[in-house]
């Protein structure tokens, strides 16, 4: 990396980028490459993150008198978010949303996961293939955000637009019209609140909404109602580049999608090389004297993840990766993500096997925040159409069976899922609605046919 003289004597004087720390322009701060200072720097509690309120008090010297209420009412929002906020309030943020994402809570949504992508897979084979991106890996994510905050897919997207329309206050101020921006991040907050308290009293009670509907996140409503926006924004962009940059390595490796330890290995390489957030910023707090050189406060930390993320010589932090984050602002969802991508990956071997890169170069988005592809053309075989008659007469000779309406016994619907995947169509762990015969290529042909 080139070096960029700063305004600080101090930081200027420096020959830092050999250390894997070199300054960011005008004495902003500091750039970090080095595998050993993240594993330092993003450990120490004298750095923190980047907090509303200075640059929203700032915003307000440009603003005229009467929006004022409105820049403090999204101020108040913004603080309540958990990435948003000092070491302390975080950590009680984090308790509080942690148990959604233990491993016991992972493997309870693992049957979902699993039936969302089998059914998303279904589509996308049985059209021969497609854009993974828009087709695949966003809908998944977007049906795995939904299910987790308590929504419906419809729900998810419009606040996810909300959110994006209210995080832009944040840049208002190098706005030519910084009060129309503040206008339309109020308009967009009053319609993510409008959204989440119409979610809230339908949503399932193993989902965030539902949890806090019941009375069992033990936090005012306004902390629920904010984080629960700063999960929707944490879990689309992110999850659909981590599912993006895997395929792009396990779809074109020859013979990666049916090879389960090899799969696993390609979403480590993915995550390593090509995390879907670039970096990962800090703001130091307190003075930090690091290897000669002065941290003031104020001044950014910027982690540049992949660099972060390589393998040297130095055996600091083992083979960890930065791409989820490090220290105390780790990311909550990281242990999610994961087995989202392998169940996504694991459906895509079972149901679309030959599915392999278009054979078009894949074009990747130009982002100063995210890498993943933009576009992934993905071909693979359509499978056969569910035939009623062939289904039926298989159902009834594997269960020796000629009532077509009498409810099956435990074992015999066991030999129904194998007898069906081996006419292609693959039923979710988690469907409970066919008892008979009738019912069961009935749902067979509605679903696959």
């Amino acid at each position: 990396m080139s070096r960029t003289r700063s305004r600080d004597p101090q930081a200027a004087a420096a020959p830092a980028a050999d250390a894997g720390l070199s300054p960011l322009p005008g004495g902003l701060g500091w750039t970090v490459t080095s595998r050993a200072l993240a594993t330092r720097l993003l450990g120490d509690q004298r750095l923190g993150v980047l907090e509303p309120q200075p640059v929203m008090s700032h915003l307000a010297t440009k603003l005229p008198a009467e929006l004022h209420p409105a820049v403090r009412e999204i101020t108040a929002f913004a603080e309540r978010v958990m990435l948003q906020t000092g070491h302390d309030r975080h950590m009680v943020l984090r308790r509080a949303f942690g148990g959604f994402f233990s491993a016991d809570a992972v493997a309870a949504r693992t049957p979902g996961l699993r039936a969302d992508a089998e059914h998303i897979v279904q589509r996308f084979a049985e059209a021969g293939g497609g854009e993974f991106m828009t087709a695949v890996a966003f809908p998944y994510a977007v049906r795995t955000g939904a299910r987790l905050i308590g929504v419906t897919d419809e729900e998810y997207r419009r606040l996810h637009k909300l959110s994006q329309q209210l995080a832009l206050v944040a840049y208002a101020a190098r706005l030519e019209d910084p009060a129309e921006a503040v206008r339309a991040g109020r308009a967009a907050l009053v319609r993510i609140r409008e959204t989440v308290t119409a979610a809230r009293t339908a949503a399932p009670g193993t989902s965030v909404l539902g949890a806090w509907n019941a009375g069992a996140i033990d936090l005012p409503d306004e902390d629920v109602e904010a984080n629960a926006v700063m999960l929707v924004q944490a879990s689309l962009e992110t999850v659909g580049g981590m599912l993006g940059n895997t395929a792009v390595r396990i779809l074109g490796t020859p013979g990666a999608l049916a090879d389960a330890e090899q799969r696993e290995r390609l979403l480590d390489d993915a995550l390593r090389a090509e995390p879907p957030l670039k970096t990962l910023e800090r703001v130091v707090r307190e003075p930090i004297r690091l290897d000669g050189h002065e941290l003031r406060p104020g001044q950014i930390v910027s982690v540049r993840i992949a660099d972060a993320n390589r393998m040297d010589d130095d055996p600091v932090a083992g083979r960890a990766l930065f791409s989820f984050g490090w220290g105390a602002y780790r990311c909550l969802g990281a242990r999610l993500a994961r087995h989202q991508a392998r169940e996504l990956f694991a459906a895509l071997h079972r149901i679309a096997p030959d599915a392999a890169p278009a054979g078009e170069d894949s074009e990747r988005i130009r982002h100063i925040r995210f890498d993943m592809p933009r576009r992934l053309r993905v071909t693979c075989t359509a499978p056969p159409s569910a035939d009623a008659a062939a289904l039926t007469r298989a159902l009834t000779e594997a269960l020796e069976e000629d009532d077509l309406d009498r409810p099956l016994t435990s074992l015999e619907r066991e030999v129904t899922y194998v007898v069906l995947k081996e006419h292609g169509v693959t039923v979710p762990e988690d469907l409970r609605g066919p008892t008979t015969i009738r019912e069961w290529v009935t749902w067979a042909i509605s679903a696959h046919g």
